[in-house]
């Protein structure tokens, strides 16, 4: 006789392939739209190094201004993809890379002057997040045959 775990876990493997699924797609339609999306000069204004809370992510914010729509913006770009990392000093070294008053190219959204981004969506991350998903749909599908009586 079938427990609840064995009924359910086939299923909440499923449902993490969903969600990975579902950010592989969104960051193939972002990178997608960000092709189309002009390239304008900013300049990077303040570069710092934001810990979460509880100090097991830090991520690198580039603070860049530029004029786009007929007004100055000043906006935090970083990663489209990438949440942080588990050490500072991976993060610190990301800004080494950087000056402040350094110039650098933006991608902006055309329809929203306040979204803008140093760089697309990163290969590797979506690379693992398909991955993953298919991984977690595998396992399901395996445990699924496995709890079958």
């Amino acid at each position: 006789m079938l427990n609840y775990a064995q009924l359910l876990a086939p299923w909440l493997m499923w449902a993490g392939s969903a969600l990975l699924l579902g950010l592989f797609v969104r960051g193939i339609r972002l990178r997608k739209s960000m092709a189309n999306w002009p390239k304008v000069r900013g300049v990077i204004c303040e570069l710092i190094v934001r810990s979460s809370r509880d100090r097991d992510s830090h991520r690198p914010n580039f603070m860049v201004e530029y004029s786009a729509g007929g007004s100055m913006h000043r906006v935090q770009c970083d990663s489209p993809t990438r949440l942080g990392f588990g050490d500072a000093k991976h993060a610190t070294a990301v800004l080494k890379k950087f000056k402040v008053g350094q110039r650098v190219s933006l991608f902006v959204d055309p329809r929203d002057h306040t979204r803008a981004y140093l760089y697309p969506p990163e290969t590797s991350a979506l690379v693992l997040l398909s991955c993953g998903a298919v991984f977690l749909f595998l396992l399901g599908v395996g445990m699924a045959n496995g709890a079958s009586p």
